[in-house]
């Protein structure tokens, strides 16, 4: 997956630092607050939140994670 990189909060993009990927069924976006002491990492695809974790790291594979249950899932959808 490629990430960009780390972005400050972007008028009309984030109101928090964050990280995007394009993936073939949207934009992931994971946003942070980085002036907290310990920030919360949460993932979204085309704005629709599929969960948080505590580090960016972690909130990439979930992310990942993501993506490879709904391509397993679409792939037994459509065998024959």
């Amino acid at each position: 997956m490629n990430w960009t990189e780390p972005k400050s909060p972007t008028d009309g993009e984030s109101y928090y630092d964050h990280v995007k990927c394009v993936s073939p069924l949207g934009l992931i976006k994971i946003e942070w607050k980085s002036w907290k002491e310990s920030p919360s990492y949460d993932v979204s695809l085309d704005d629709n939140w599929i969960g948080q974790e505590n580090s960016l790291k972690e909130a990439k594979k979930l992310a990942l994670d993501y993506l490879t249950v709904v391509n397993i899932t679409l792939n037994k959808f459509l065998e024959l």
